[in-house]
């Protein structure tokens, strides 16, 4: 893999910022000082006393250039919420009449005052049995804490010895234990707008798809470039192979922090060594922070570690250090390493029994920590967000390949057919046989009108929630602007809306000896119709971000709609502080128009206004009806982005 991590040219460092911690404390909490001595001597074997390394005093890889960066963090404690949020009835009784549930503990103690840091170019290991708070640190330094609605977390994260700064987030890469992709693209298909987004922005096209293609090749992926990556129904890739391409991933954005949850699962046990070397040989050759959780590492593995810390239940720590010292740090407190015990093994065992686990814990509380890195500059960005066109641009292939292999189904191409057929059938040559036949005329335009608003509404309504976690995860990794995300899938999604709708009246219009000279009039108001519906499908998507609660909500608001439209009620009757929502209703001005086209034009004036008479559609004529939809349109589209923008279902919290 060496060949693809050359290091990146760079200029020369940024003065640094005032040396400030980022703290957080989102409540009021009672904060435990920081165990950091400044006199580094650390016990060893044998009661003897060796001076622990400074950041200033170590002897850094050749690699590690002013650019890189170094992590730490002090005292990081983490709640999570240990009762849900009353919801439904219980919120009301509390609220509203005074009924208090028994109280319980509102939040639970996960992780307990860890302190450590991760320099530039070594392979920092966390360990420790399962709940001990592994993936909770690894997300609050990625800030991405899952802590639940009343959890928080407290403590100070530095960067260089200094506060982060805004989209430090571009900087850092992380595999999380979760692989989130979009199962219906193919390897290569996702890999790319990761390569084209977080390479950086001077190179080209062509430099970034060719470096894609080798990292491919040096993980083992260019026999399934082309192959989806699939779901556990739909079979695709392997779980090995979606592990490697979720580490391939987080690699093309040239990280100068790198942390890893759980990378190596999934994977046997030569693949494993093999990944765990490249990303030895990513530290040492670039200078990245390489930080990563793991179970039971084999001997082959251990030996790729600079430094190791170890967790025990409740995310107490109970060794933070050298690999090597490790073994005789266990020695000098009466636990050493059994014969023909891998030291993983024994620190495991150990850290999963509670009488033992208690006492390396107090052990290491008692100890002289290591002192973290020395400040130093901020180094220049690397990889700054690209351009909002540019971002479009990328973002856009993608969208069009979800949203056709979505939408554009064989399944789909059948059910309009037999649809139209069933239309064509029901109201066979009903256009031949005006003006006598009004009544029955009148309801095929409903019935087209219908059509091609319930069916664009309920495609869109999945969306945002099947793509809610890979828009939350590439959001928290700064790839991309919201807003371009957004103009992506608007642009991707209206040419595609009416590749379906040319199919149905293909079939139907003939059928139903509809006039063809006012067809394609007719056809741009049904397109229109269709973008209102699909803007009032993403808003509803949006809020609910849930396709269990997103359809019920649509068919409330689709009755509500269609039944102020004037076709099955005269709204005119109602009193004036009813009769208005009939303005509100997109139908009503759809039907309005499609009306005054498909009787008007072929039968008259007189025609259209007994049918006018007979069903209160709108008679505000083309221009403000037009106008009504479009205005719509724009109302809907911009309120689904401002949800989006405010939604905290998009955030890792």
């Amino acid at each position: 893999l060496s060949r693809i991590l050359q290091p990146i040219p760079g200029s020369a460092a940024l003065c640094a910022s005032p040396h400030r911690s980022l703290r957080c404390r989102c409540r009021s909490v009672r904060m435990r000082s920081p165990r950091i001595s400044h006199a580094p001597l650390v016990p060893l074997a044998g009661g003897a006393q060796a001076q622990a390394a400074t950041a200033h005093d170590v002897e850094q890889p050749a690699a590690a250039t002013a650019g890189a960066l170094s992590l730490e963090w002090r005292d990081i404690e983490c709640f999570v919420s240990a009762n849900p949020e009353p919801r439904g009835v219980r919120r009301f009784a509390e609220e509203y009449l005074g009924v208090q549930a028994p109280p319980g503990p509102p939040t639970k103690r996960i992780l307990q005052g860890a302190s450590g840091f991760a320099r530039s170019g070594e392979v920092l290991a966390l360990m420790g049995p399962s709940g001990s708070g592994k993936t909770t640190l690894l997300n609050v330094l990625a800030q991405r804490p899952t802590l639940g609605a009343t959890g928080y977390w407290t403590g100070e994260l530095l960067l260089n010895g200094g506060a982060p700064w805004q989209d430090w987030e571009r900087e850092m890469a992380y595999v999380m234990q979760k692989d989130i992709f979009y199962d219906e693209l193919k390897v290569r298909e996702n890999l790319r707008t990761t390569a084209l987004l977080r390479l950086p922005y001077t190179w080209s096209f062509e430099r970034k798809l060719n470096y894609m293609d080798k990292m491919l090749d040096d993980l083992g992926l260019v026999n399934v470039k082309d192959t989806k990556i699939g779901t556990a129904i739909d079979r695709g890739l392997s779980g090995g192979e979606v592990k490697r391409t979720s580490i391939a991933n987080e690699m093309l954005a040239l990280p100068k922090i790198f942390l890893l949850d759980e990378p190596l699962t999934g994977l046997d046990s030569s693949r494993a060594v093999d990944v765990m070397k490249s990303l030895r040989a990513m530290a040492r050759e670039r200078g990245t922070t390489v930080m990563l959780t793991i179970h039971q590492p084999s001997s082959a593995l251990y030996e790729c570690f600079d430094r190791l810390l170890l967790l025990g239940p409740g995310g107490r720590c109970a060794f933070f250090g050298d690999v090597g010292d490790a073994i005789s740090h266990f020695s000098s407190i009466g636990r050493p390493v059994p014969a023909l015990w891998t030291p993983t093994d024994h620190y495991i065992e150990l850290l999963a029994t509670e009488t033992s686990c208690n006492e390396l814990c107090e052990a290491w509380n008692k100890a002289v920590h290591p002192v973290g890195p020395a400040p130093s500059p901020r180094p220049p960005s690397s990889s700054p967000m690209p351009p909002v066109l540019y971002q479009v641009r990328v973002l856009l292939p993608r969208s069009l390949l979800r949203i056709k292999r979505s939408y554009l189904t064989r399944l789909n191409y059948k059910l309009h057919i037999g649809l139209a057929l069933v239309f064509g059938m029901v109201y066979f040559s009903v256009g031949r046989t005006m003006p006598t036949s009004l009544s029955d005329y009148v309801g095929a335009i409903f019935f087209i009108v219908a059509h091609w608003s319930w069916t664009p509404l309920f495609q869109g309504l999945g969306n945002f929630p099947r793509e809610k976690e890979m828009l939350t995860k590439e959001k928290a990794s700064k790839v991309y602007s919201l807003w371009s995300y957004f103009v992506s899938q608007v642009m991707a999604e209206a040419p595609l809306l009416l590749v379906l709708p040319l199919v149905f009246f293909a079939v139907m219009w003939p059928l139903a000896g509809l006039d063809g000279w006012v067809f394609p009039q007719v056809f741009l108001v049904i397109a229109l119709n269709i973008q209102v519906c699909s803007s009032l499908s993403m808003l509803i998507s949006s809020i609910c971000m849930d396709q269990d609660s997103a359809i019920p909500t649509a068919i409330i608001v689709m009755v509500l709609e269609m039944c102020t439209g004037g076709y099955f009620a005269d709204m005119r009757r109602l009193p004036w502080w009813l009769s208005w929502i009939r303005f509100c209703s997109f139908y009503y001005y759809t039907f309005g128009i499609t009306t005054r086209l498909l009787v008007t034009v072929p039968y008259g004036e007189k025609e259209h206004t007994d049918a006018i008479a007979r069903y209160s559609f709108s008679d505000l004529g083309y221009i403000l009806e037009v106008a009504a939809l479009l205005l719509q349109v724009v109302i809907f589209r911009l309120w689904s982005y401002v949800v989006l923008r405010l939604s905290k279902k998009l955030r890792f919290t």
